[in-house]
């Protein structure tokens, strides 16, 4: 297909779908042809594109590399001591009700790839048991 300056999409529907393109979340193909067309033919959003990339993988990196500090090992003692306190508290003030039970669990996944980007995945899961009644 030829496309010429007449089959450009304006600017101002390029620019909004920039972060979109970069990840990777423009799904319909005429869209994404459309504006990877658009960043071969003006050099301006092409150049607002890589800013936006580049500024994209540098936040990703300086997460990264903060989220492989540990929590404080005091921090983790408290947190596990309340919650026993709390348990002790409602096994106590029960009766033969189930007792609540909270479960915490967070992973975090970490690729560096070929090209040095870096991605992150982050699960959070809580789990709640609470009493019958």
């Amino acid at each position: 297909m030829n496309f010429n300056q007449s089959n450009l999409i304006p600017c101002e529907q390029v620019l909004p779908s920039i972060v979109l393109y970069i990840d990777h979340e423009i799904f319909d193909t005429e869209q994404l042809n459309s504006v990877e067309i658009h960043f071969g033919q003006c050099p301006s959003c092409r150049t607002q594109m890589e800013r936006e990339n580049a500024t994209i993988t540098l936040m990703k990196n300086l997460l990264c590399n903060s989220l492989i500090e540990s929590a404080p090992e005091e921090l983790c003692n408290r947190i596990s001591q309340q919650t026993q306190d709390l348990y002790n508290k409602m096994l106590q003030d029960g009766d033969s009700q189930e007792v609540t039970e909270i479960t915490y669990t967070q992973t975090t996944y970490r690729e560096i790839s070929a090209e040095g980007t870096t991605q992150i995945e982050i699960t959070s899961e809580i789990r709640r048991q609470f009493p019958q009644e």
